[in-house]
């Protein structure tokens, strides 16, 4: 298997070409994102926030080092009072519960959690796999997400309103995205009639039906009236800095067992990188990888040995009895893995 020779991106990966100098389209294509800077920052949430507000701030948090961050850069950098909102998605890892508390308490920051009583998103992620299974394992991928997405944002939003905060601080970064590959594709959804003609179609309804009671339980998803700032577009993202930060900091910590200190608060992440590699021929970290190392964020050989340490710490069987635990049936494994 060859690699591009300026990012990580396999020959094996669907879409993706080499030239004769061994550079795929994407490195050639790449534009550096360049933040806004600290300057527009501060303009952009002065006169949303209040200095005599109890709170002024919302910053999501799943236990991953980003949105560590950008608490910390919230409340010790930009002098606010951050309140700190998480979404319990019924994946949590044990190491994002154990950094939740650990951070929130260092810093002295409130922790509010927003969970389903009927753990809803599970539900509507075993659903969704089910029914997707019968139309290929990138729909699978493209949409194992979305309940929690849902999730956050809803906690967030209806969180800020109830608190009378105006700012949403985001910790998202452009600089991890997987977007730049996925753009290569035009994925073809399967029509309504498709749906309801599939095997799947009880799961479709059932997905559904999940979906309305997680709306009536966590409330709109509607970010009208507030102001959203995603922090990394406005301050250089550096992995480095990140991670030394909120290590000595907050006490926020990786599974010594990792290869990397990305994405380790859900437990859907191994399913979703092994499964994105079966669609694709490339795993979603190493997409992710790739991106960091193309915009020199990450070295080149540090991004090779995570991505073999990673593959080589992958075990199929774990996987499987993970998927059977959402009460997936044997024959929809076997069928996808």
């Amino acid at each position: 298997m060859k690699r591009c020779l300026k990012c990580i991106m396999p020959d094996a990966a669907a879409g993706i070409k080499l030239d004769e100098n061994g550079v795929c389209q994407l490195c050639k294509e790449y534009k550096e994102f360049i933040p806004k800077g600290v300057d527009e920052l501060c303009k952009e949430i002065e006169g949303c926030v209040s200095k005599d507000a109890k709170y002024n701030c919302v910053v999501p948090v799943s236990g991953g080092r980003d949105s560590a961050y950008a608490l910390y850069y919230a409340k010790e950098i930009l002098g606010l009072k951050p309140l700190a909102v998480h979404n319990d998605n019924d994946f949590e890892t044990k190491i994002a519960t154990k950094n939740l508390e650990k951070m929130t308490k260092t810093l002295n920051i409130p922790l509010v959690r927003v969970s389903s009583k009927t753990q809803v998103i599970k539900k509507i992620v075993a659903e969704k796999f089910k029914k997707n299974a019968f139309f290929g394992v990138g729909l699978i991928v493209e949409q194992t997400c979305e309940a929690c997405k849902y999730g956050f944002e809803s906690a967030s939003y209806n969180t800020a309103r109830k608190e009378g905060v105006k700012v949403i601080i985001w910790g998202d970064s452009v600089d991890e995205s997987t977007v730049p590959y996925h753009k290569l594709f035009t994925h073809k959804k399967p029509t309504k009639l498709q749906m309801l003609l599939s095997p799947g179609v009880l799961n479709l309804f059932k997905y559904k039906y999940y979906f309305k009671k997680m709306k009536k339980e966590y409330g709109p998803n509607s970010p009208d009236g507030l102001k959203e700032i995603h922090l990394y577009d406005y301050i250089k993202w550096d992995r480095r800095i990140i991670v030394d930060t909120i290590q000595s900091k907050m006490g926020w910590s990786a599974p010594k067992e990792s290869a990397t200190s990305w994405r380790i608060d859900c437990s859907l992440v191994p399913l979703v990188n092994y499964l994105t590699e079966k669609a694709y021929g490339v795993s979603k970290i190493e997409i992710g990888f790739s991106n960091m190392v193309r915009g020199g964020k990450m070295d080149r050989e540090d991004a090779l040995k995570q991505v073999e340490q990673i593959k080589k710490n992958t075990n199929v069987d774990e996987l499987k009895k993970f998927i059977k635990q959402l009460k997936i049936p044997q024959t929809i494994i076997d069928k996808v893995l």
